[in-house]
């Protein structure tokens, strides 16, 4: 019998995909937005707290700062972070490939890591977590405080 994910993944110290889809609702604004914005491009999520083994998603929270980096500019920020050449690449194939309104190329960084994601499949929309987010704005406040686009 596997563990469930929140178990397993906290206890190995693999975190991130808690973090999304405990952020997915903001993700999903910050990409929407910044698609309508700027064209194509990636969600950065940049996680300030330590995250330990031990965090609650339920409760506890993580400070972090979120911005969308438009396709021309992500590749000096994806040298920047120091990701590898064939990282870079593959990259920047994802967001010139993705579907915009069905999927989200995000990166994570905390912990001493960068985890990149193409988040497809989604049960909602980026335009759908958009106007989630603009109906229930007081919700959301917080963790948009920092979102630059």
């Amino acid at each position: 019998m596997r563990p469930r994910n929140e178990l397993w993944q906290g206890y190995f110290g693999y975190w991130q995909n808690r973090f999304i889809h405990h952020h997915l609702l903001t993700i999903g604004y910050s990409a929407w937005i910044g698609y309508k914005q700027h064209g194509r491009g990636v969600v950065v999520c940049d996680v300030v707290d330590t995250v330990t083994p031990s965090i609650d998603w339920s409760v506890d929270t993580v400070a972090f700062q979120q911005w969308f980096i438009p396709h021309a500019q992500a590749e000096g920020y994806l040298q920047a972070v120091a990701l590898a050449p064939e990282a870079v690449t593959a990259v920047l194939s994802a967001i010139a490939t993705y579907e915009p309104t069905k999927a989200i190329v995000v990166l994570v960084i905390g912990n001493g890591t960068v985890d990149i994601n193409l988040l497809q499949n989604l049960a909602i929309s980026p335009p759908e977590c958009c106007e989630q987010v603009q109906r229930r704005w007081a919700e959301f406040q917080s963790d948009l405080s920092f979102i630059q686009l």
